[in-house]
């Protein structure tokens, strides 16, 4: 099979590849991270096969699917579920939800031999399922109000050995992602944390920022802000180590919205 990858994160698009190539029947032939390049790449390569990422900045893997020509078997990788889930479960050759396991990675791939060697059935083109899912899209009822009484605190599910500790946020200094894999660092520990760095993001808002794709940090720990040449920077935070973590160029400018400096 002859295979492309769609993903904007690149220590997702690292291990997606390192997946495949240990499968002796898939050959990567190209890589993207935005709908752009991925809609250039699918029309130029006509792969078999795309891993595409549902959402992505400058656009979306819905985006790309209005731009190609050449219409591959596509496997949809994402790490929500709020409108995918129903509409892949159904319509798509598979959907994989991040982070997946290497299990899950063989299913999906086994129901693409499937679907390549029947030539032609088994799921629907891509456009189809661009309608599907954009229909859900846009007449999913809103979720109902839920009744008044008091606030669950907000907790934190993070692993420490064999037993599940709940942290409150404040005392979560960041979050980092080695590939799909996040951990929470505290002053004491680095703890294991089964959720996306995406999903902490959106749940962590506005008291929690996305400084660079790898790092998610608490705005009420950072110390300095050190501006670098070339427009990137570093946060230094308010750790007994003074830790300095990345600031990629464009988090840098809505940082700077956010703390004018």
């Amino acid at each position: 099979m002859r295979v492309v990858i769609v993903e904007d994160e690149k220590p997702a698009r690292d291990r997606l590849r390192r997946l495949l190539l240990e499968q002796p029947d898939c050959e990567i032939v190209g890589e993207a991270a935005d709908a752009a390049s991925a809609a250039a790449l699918i029309d130029r390569e006509r792969p078999d096969l795309c891993f595409l990422d549902v959402e992505m900045p400058e656009g979306d893997g819905f985006e790309v699917l209005r731009r190609v020509r050449h219409a591959p078997r596509v496997i949809f990788t994402t790490a929500y579920d709020r409108y995918a889930v129903p509409a892949f479960e159904v319509n798509s050759l598979d959907y994989l939800l991040k982070p997946f396991s290497r299990e899950r990675l063989a299913a999906a791939l086994g129901r693409a031999r499937a679907a390549l060697a029947a030539g032609g059935g088994g799921a629907p083109a891509p456009a189809e399922l661009l309608r599907l899912i954009e229909a859900i899209r846009r007449t999913a009822p809103a979720a109902p109000a839920a009744a008044p009484g008091p606030a669950a605190p907000l907790r934190i599910p993070v692993r420490r050995a064999s037993k599940i500790v709940l942290l409150d946020p404040g005392e979560i200094l960041w979050f980092e992602a080695e590939e799909t894999i996040v951990f929470a660092r505290t002053e004491e520990a680095r703890l294991l944390v089964e959720r996306p760095l995406n999903d902490l993001e959106e749940l962590l808002k506005p008291g929690f920022f996305r400084i660079h794709r790898s790092y998610l940090v608490n705005v009420s720990r950072i110390a300095e802000i050190q501006p670098e040449e070339g427009g990137t920077a570093r946060v230094i935070m308010k750790d007994a180590a003074r830790t300095p973590l990345p600031l990629s160029r464009r988090q840098a400018r809505l940082l700077r919205d956010l703390l004018p400096w």
